[in-house]
């Protein structure tokens, strides 16, 4: 708004004030707009939520009927360029009626715009094998989609965890007052974090020397969701029994990574202790004098 004002006088050969201060830091701290579409089922629970920019003129928005994704959150823009990478998605949603709502958020706080307008979702009746229980399709559509989330949390905290170990043994190597077993602790949790890499995303190096490895707690949840959610034919007894066999060594893996970073946060307390330099994910203690 500043800069517009700005354009206008100077079309009018008017002096234009240099902005105060106060000007610029609300500027600087002025939220993001953005309209928000809320798309909801008949018995009110949301569905899906669209983002979009508060562009001028005639725009289009496209939901797929599909549930909101599964898979952890990425600020980084999906790459288009290569064909066969498709970005993440949901599941799909039941025929029927839906509604959707658009809102605007400006200056702290949303607007509603247009208040819920109905529509329908009708099946093209092009599967040869259609579910002739949608509800049961859909229940175990949502039970996979809770352990697919589960799952690839997990492995990012993993992730997570993988990166602070090149820290930690770092540290101890720098820090001066450091105990030198110390460096043994993070050894056995690297070693703790390999096993469970491959309990949760099986045995690469096996698969590519042997050509077959036992499969994964994710290899076959993936085999689910890559076909099932792709259909809207029922699940398979192959579907089922993955899923049951995936969510019953779940839990032990979960298990697991807690008891490594409870171990990883022991370490960290150590570093602390001994004065070590600063490491990603340790909160830095100080005592005034």
């Amino acid at each position: 708004m500043r800069t517009d004002e700005e354009k206008k006088l100077q079309k009018q050969n008017s002096d234009i004030k240099y902005p105060t201060y106060e000007t610029l830091k609300a500027e600087q701290e002025e939220p993001e707009d953005y309209l928000l579409f809320i798309i909801t089922d008949e018995a009110g629970n949301t569905i899906r939520k669209i983002k979009t920019d508060a562009n001028k003129g005639i725009n289009r928005v496209t939901w797929n009927f599909r549930y909101t994704p599964v898979t952890p959150i990425s600020l980084e823009t999906p790459d288009n360029t290569v064909p066969w990478n498709e970005p993440e998605k949901g599941y799909m949603v039941l025929p029927g009626r839906y509604f959707v709502s658009l809102s605007k958020f400006k200056d702290g706080k949303f607007t509603e715009l247009v208040s819920k307008k109905e529509f329908v979702c009708k099946s093209l009746n092009n599967t040869t094998l259609p579910a002739e229980d949608t509800f049961a399709l859909n229940t175990f559509n949502k039970k996979v989609a809770e352990l697919t989330r589960s799952i690839a949390g997990a492995d990012a905290f993993r992730n997570e965890l993988v990166s602070k170990v090149a820290y930690l043994k770092k540290a101890v190597l720098v820090g001066a007052d450091v105990p030198t077993a110390t460096y043994n602790n993070i050894i056995n949790i690297e070693s703790d974090l390999r096993d469970l890499n491959l309990k949760l995303n099986g045995d690469q190096l096996r698969s590519r020397y042997e050509g077959s490895a036992p499969t994964s707690v994710k290899q076959r949840v993936d085999l689910i969701t890559g076909a099932l959610w792709n259909t809207t034919a029922a699940p398979t007894n192959t579907f089922i029994k993955s899923y049951e066999s995936a969510a019953s060594k779940f839990d032990d893996i979960l298990q697991s990574l807690k008891t490594i970073d409870t171990s990883v946060k022991q370490v960290e307390s150590e570093l602390e202790k001994s004065g070590a330099p600063f490491t990603p994910g340790r909160f830095p203690e100080w005592k005034k004098d």
